[in-house]
């Protein structure tokens, strides 16, 4: 299944595809540029300018993830995976929601997601020449700040308390875009069926079809205490789907990288993905075994395991995309197709230099401090609460005494909100998890950087790994008051703080700061000022109608609702059916029935359509998204892609690649015959 954004583009940020002619129904689309015209030509039929003004209304942007507001009273529909760690945080042991569910039949039993923010989607503008006028003549290596600090100002001026702005950049920093979106920061859970029937078919049906996983859940908005009022909402229906209907999927996919060059995607195969994928396979046993533990640990775990089981799956199949040699001989054709356009215009070629050349320097820079840089900053750390809430502390008290061009940009004044919802949100904490996550990571920095390192004598001192994580696992910060004092009292009160997680971050956060900003310096203001010379020759070689790489931020695909046929022949059919739902149960784990579906089999219609695929596009970002009708109403939420779509990051295969959706007929089976919830679908079918 699809997973959060930021977690997919940590581990893969880069592939080379330059921007060759568009195949059919291929694109992740902005709402302020659809192909209407092509569409038309290849189906017959294409949204209208008001269809995508009610649909991008109608679109949520969840935390690293995709939804749809589908009631007058802001019901938000998305999947279960996405919100499995709202479910595991507003359990307990005497209330496992991630086991048991979760069923609000109520809006006084539905219950607020700690830290939890959606947003929709308002407007957009072009601000590409506000950001080309900041950075012009600025030398690479303070490229990015230039750039961030205009970033900084252009959001700052926008962004007004529900009102958050973001800059966008697409095409690789050809075009800069300015997101207006409205934010709701009281989300509260409304329903979310069993993580076993959620999850049906676990890691060996994961990016797998024939499907039968009930992959999808409802929150709902709140403002001022009580439901929002959302009458722009979009409408489900509850007709079956049909073999080659057209449909449109309406997301906010994490990252594509179709637009970069060979060396970035030589650096991804033989240095990122390797090292990711080793890691992820050593915290995927550690959480096995703690969670054999016990029913209290496999519910602290449940959510943390299944992204990184996702993105060990995912992680292969990209890396036998990019390992294979027809796949890395297209990109390169594509590349050299794209250099050969450039030299035959002699002021074309002198204006765009050679970017190719100069990210392929910074690649090469990057690979002597790739390690430090994820161990020390990008990836330190990782999932652990009590670290990142006590880096927010320490950065954020420093950054807001600097001016607001000059901060780092999760601190800026339009962003900061996010760092402070994300650190005063009432998140329990599990001591044994802390110290499990911790000490692993503590033994990589070890293991990668080695003892005599002066980071890891900075981070370790004396103590092993295990000692110090365990010392660790004791912070306060556990507690959402002494966050609140610390993050209120500024500098001064993290000064003085004896925590001992504080302490920690507070002891060699200036070398974590300094290997971000060799990054920035040497890696990530070359390669974008690169990339902006690469742009502008693409528009001028292949015109300004291609579609820009995903960045997490509202697009659209389209397709139809088709089966695919494998390599070797066999036909895969675009529908499950509840029949096959029973038949695939075997009792035993991960295809074992709640009791609840056990005893609901003989109310359910066998033949309803249960999970389906269509030829649209989806990567991790886009879980939630919902899958339309050409009327523009909801019938289906997308919650993965089959395996061939793994490579999804890197380039659309029409004939193979697909999204996987839990239909709207299966969301409304299993609410009226499964978990007895009649006023919901009486609010989603606007009754």
């Amino acid at each position: 299944m699809h997973y959060g954004a930021r977690a997919v583009a940590a581990l893969v940020s880069v592939l080379a595809l330059a921007a060759a002619p568009v195949r059919a129904e291929e694109g992740f689309w902005t709402f302020d540029n659809f192909p209407t015209a092509r569409m038309q030509t290849q189906l017959g039929w294409a949204p209208d300018q008001a269809w995508l003004d009610r649909v991008m209304a109608g679109a949520a942007r969840l935390p690293g993830c995709s939804g749809a507001n589908v009631s007058s009273d802001g019901l938000v529909l998305t999947n279960h995976h996405c919100v499995i760690a709202c479910v595991g945080n507003i359990s307990s042991a005497q209330a496992n929601y991630v086991r048991d569910g979760f069923m609000a039949r109520t809006r006084a039993e539905e219950r607020r997601c700690p830290g939890y923010a959606i947003q929709v989607l308002e407007r957009m503008s072009n601000v590409t020449d506000a950001i080309n006028a900041a950075t012009l003549n600025i030398p690479a290596e303070g490229f990015a700040r230039a750039r961030d600090a205009e970033i900084a100002r252009l959001e700052g001026q926008c962004s007004n308390g529900a009102h958050r702005c973001e800059v966008v950049t697409l095409y690789q920093g050809g075009r800069y875009a300015l997101y207006e979106y409205k934010r709701y920061d009281d989300v509260r859970m409304v329903f979310a069926p069993e993580h076993q029937i959620a999850a049906f078919g676990g890691d060996p049906d994961n990016y797998n079809f024939p499907r039968y996983s009930l992959d999808f859940a409802f929150l709902r908005l709140y403002q001022d205490g009580q439901p929002a009022q959302t009458p722009t909402h979009l409408s489900m229906r509850f007709t079956p789907l049909e073999a080659n209907e057209i449909v449109l999927l309406a997301g906010n996919p994490g990252t594509t990288a179709r637009l970069r060059t060979t060396a970035e995607l030589a650096f991804t195969r033989d240095v990122q993905l390797p090292w990711g994928l080793l890691n992820l396979s050593e915290a995927r046993g550690r959480l096995i075994a703690y969670s054999a533990q016990g029913p209290e640990q496999e519910r602290v775990a449940s959510s943390a395991f299944q992204g990184v089981e996702n993105l060990i799956k995912r992680g292969w199949g990209q890396r036998g995309a990019l390992t294979d040699a027809a796949s890395f001989a297209r990109a390169v054709a594509a590349e050299e197709d794209l250099r050969t356009r450039i030299n035959r215009n002699r002021a074309s070629a002198r204006e765009t230099g050679d970017p190719w050349g100069e990210i392929a320097r910074a690649q090469a820079a990057y690979r002597p401090f790739f390690l430090r840089h994820q161990l020390l900053e990008a990836a330190a750390a990782p999932r652990s609460s009590l670290f990142a809430w006590a880096r927010d502390i320490v950065r954020a008290a420093d950054e807001r005494a600097k001016p607001d061009g000059e901060r780092l940009p999760r601190y800026t004044d339009a962003r900061i909100a996010t760092a402070e919802r994300f650190v005063l949100g009432n998140q329990p904490v599990s001591a044994d998890f802390e110290t499990l996550n911790l000490e692993m990571w503590l033994s990589k920095v070890r293991e990668y950087l080695t003892v005599d390192d002066a980071a890891t004598r900075a981070i370790l001192g004396r103590e092993s790994p295990q000692m110090l994580a365990a010392r660790l696992a004791q912070s306060r910060l556990a507690d959402p008051a002494v966050r609140a004092q610390l993050w209120q009292g500024g500098a001064a009160a993290v000064a003085v703080s004896d925590d001992p997680m504080i302490v920690f971050v507070r002891s060699w956060d200036g070398q974590a700061r300094a290997v971000r900003e060799r990054f920035v310096r040497e890696v990530e203001g070359p390669v974008a000022q690169a990339h902006e010379r690469l742009a502008r020759a693409r528009f001028r070689a292949f015109g300004e109608s291609a579609y820009p790489d995903a960045t997490g931020t509202p697009r659209l695909s389209y397709g139809r609702m088709q089966g695919w046929t494998q390599p070797d022949g066999t036909e895969v059919p675009p529908f499950t059916r509840i029949s096959g739902l029973y038949e695939r149960a075997t009792g035993a784990a991960p295809f074992a029935l709640t009791q609840r579906w056990i005893d609901a089999r003989a109310r359910l219609d066998a033949n309803t359509i249960y999970n389906a695929v269509s030829s649209t596009e989806s990567v991790g970002g886009s879980s939630g998204s919902p899958l339309l009708d050409r009327e523009g109403r909801v019938v289906g939420a997308g919650f993965d892609g089959n395996i061939h779509a793994t490579a999804g990051t890197f380039f659309y295969d029409g004939a193979l690649n697909r999204t996987v959706s839990v239909t709207a007929t299966a969301i409304r089976a299993s609410l009226l015959n499964v978990y007895d919830m009649p006023r919901l679908v009486a609010e989603l079918e606007g009754r």
